[in-house]
């Protein structure tokens, strides 16, 4: 086996460096940002695609939406799950499907109001009622969920954004 010198490594690791061409490798972390740019649109299709597999209890796809580490808060709980198989088994603890009725945003947070049923084999604790969350999403990725207060309304569900 060949012996390398911390020199002839230093050496190696600058020129695979310096012959990446100018531009081509200066900024990766601005081309994967703007290749999953957290646009309006793309945190809207976030939100409903968790959603959507929410309702299908697809909860390994769900915790594929996550960044990793990922906050939780739910009442005067809060947790930071590490693997996405935290995720999904936190996510499979849910009784309740969601349909979304409203959908708002505001910087990197997207508020969205649920009206709630049954989910797979779990019979849902308050079906019909109202329930809210707010996901805080990064570069294409959620990054936290917050159980939040449902907003006052007049008995009809408001439009989806």
């Amino acid at each position: 086996m060949r012996s390398w010198s911390a020199a002839t490594l230093v050496a190696l690791a600058l020129l695979v460096c310096c012959a990446v061409p100018s531009g081509a490798g200066a900024a990766p972390e601005a081309t994967l940002a703007s290749a999953v740019a957290t646009t309006p649109a793309t945190m809207r299709a976030l939100v409903r695609t968790w959603s959507r597999l929410l309702n299908a209890d697809d909860n390994k796809g769900v915790a594929r939406l996550f960044s990793l580490p990922a906050v939780f808060s739910q009442g005067p709980d809060a947790y930071r799950l590490r693997t996405y198989a935290q995720i999904a088994a936190w996510h499979a603890g849910l009784p309740c499907s969601g349909k979304i009725v409203s959908l708002s945003l505001s910087g990197r947070y997207a508020t969205v109001v649920f009206r709630l049923g049954n989910r797979g084999q779990s019979p849902c604790d308050a079906p019909g009622s109202l329930a809210a969350a707010r996901f805080g999403i990064v570069r294409g990725k959620i990054v936290s969920w917050e159980q939040v207060p449902t907003p006052v309304h007049d008995g009809t569900d408001p439009p989806v954004a």
